[in-house]
């Protein structure tokens, strides 16, 4: 039998300890897994199920107890997150606490819009220049034509 001496001076049952343990890791994954299954019973795509238990294992590795909406708060206030990054974390404990029957007053977050790169005509001819001979037809196509690349293909 291994025992660990804890900071009090007092001995622990390291048996005692790694149940412990095994337990919290249970209790976790089997919170996401219902989660995750209510999630798909209300028919949301897997990539949102898998973004917002993602999520919740986030704040919950960064110290957050899910189940106290102000331990919450708390985490996502004193991460350096974007503001986007902060409100998909939001979103996703709004949805985990709608399942559970709680409430709570969000933190104000808003969205930003970010512009899509959209890259200079030389550096798409120096793309197409550096393309095999197939490739490069295909993408001056596209350039020239605005054709989308699944249409392009079945021509």
């Amino acid at each position: 039998m291994y025992q660990v001496c804890v900071a009090d001076g007092a001995t622990k049952n390291l048996d005692t300890v790694e149940t412990r343990i095994q337990e919290m890791a249970a209790g976790a994954t089997s919170d996401m897994f219902n989660f995750a299954w209510e999630l798909k019973k209300l028919g949301l795509k897997e990539s949102t199920i898998h973004t917002y238990t993602y999520c919740l294992l986030l704040l919950k590795k960064r110290g957050a107890n899910l189940l106290d909406p102000e331990s919450v708060k708390g985490v996502i206030a004193s991460q350096a997150w974007s503001e986007n990054t902060r409100s998909l974390e939001v979103k996703a404990y709004n949805r985990f606490l709608k399942i559970q029957g709680g409430e709570w007053i969000q933190p104000k977050v808003r969205y930003e819009r970010k512009l899509p790169f959209i890259p200079q005509e030389r550096e798409l001819d120096q793309l197409i220049g550096g393309a095999y001979r197939l490739l490069t037809t295909f993408l001056q196509l596209l350039k020239e034509t605005g054709v989308r690349s699944g249409e392009a293909w079945h021509l």
